[in-house]
């Protein structure tokens, strides 16, 4: 490792644990009031790890993850997930884009295949024992139900064998609605996070992008699992 690149560690985990997560731990806990069931099945999950849940806001991973990754990533660097956010909402702009860059964001362009080299880039980052953040709807949901699961996710199971941890959150919308820059306070938040899976079974099936989607869809039956009534406590 070079002295670059440990710079871009040193500024990567000050900007997680020095900046982003005190404040939105005050937004979600203090300003909001947030329930969070099953952490320990994250915080004791092994690397390399696939995050997975649902989406409705465009700050579902500052607002969800800053309180499910804590505090391992305070001791872990590997554990700060990488963020695969969709580049022309994000990148559009040069401190945005440096921003992004340093907290561990690997820009996706939507649209653009299954194949693009932001693909590659998150499959290297998981053989390298990293973490993943990512939602396999693709999109955020408008209805505020489960949308359809996009293959890109299963690809990139069955090419790195990594673990899954699925979540499932509620409330959010009513924190940060489509739309909208500006968080609302004193609502309240639920994040139900579940037991560590793989998908080995399905990675013995032939690497064919309708395997994908059915590691894709498993993935949907575990985050919906965890809406039930039953998986919230």
């Amino acid at each position: 490792m070079d002295i670059r690149e440990r710079m871009n560690r040193v500024v990567t985990w000050c900007l997680t644990c020095l900046l982003v997560v005190p404040v939105c731990t005050v937004l979600m806990r203090v300003l909001n009031r947030t329930r969070i069931v099953g952490k320990h099945h994250l915080q004791g999950a092994r690397l390399p790890l696939v995050v997975v849940s649902n989406h409705v806001t465009i700050f579902d991973d500052g607002l969800v993850d800053t309180l499910i990754f804590s505090p391992r990533v305070f001791r872990e660097y590997d554990f700060i997930p990488y963020h695969v956010p969709e580049e022309r909402n994000f990148f559009k702009r040069p401190l945005l884009s440096w921003f992004m860059r340093r907290m561990k964001s690997i820009p996706v362009r939507r649209g653009e295949g299954l194949f693009q080299p932001a693909m590659d880039r998150i499959i290297a980052a998981l053989r390298e024992g990293g973490c993943v953040r990512t939602f396999p709807e693709g999109t955020r949901t408008r209805s505020g139900s489960l949308g359809h699961a996009r293959p890109g996710v299963g690809r990139v199971l069955y090419e790195t064998g990594a673990a899954v941890v699925p979540c499932f959150h509620r409330g959010l919308d009513q924190v940060l609605a489509i739309g909208s820059v500006v968080p609302r306070i004193g609502k309240r938040v639920d994040i139900v996070i579940g037991p560590p899976f793989s998908v080995d079974d399905l990675r013995a099936l032939p690497n064919t992008k309708e395997t994908w989607q059915k590691i894709a869809d498993r993935l949907m039956e575990k985050i919906a699992e965890l809406g039930c009534p039953a998986a919230n406590g």
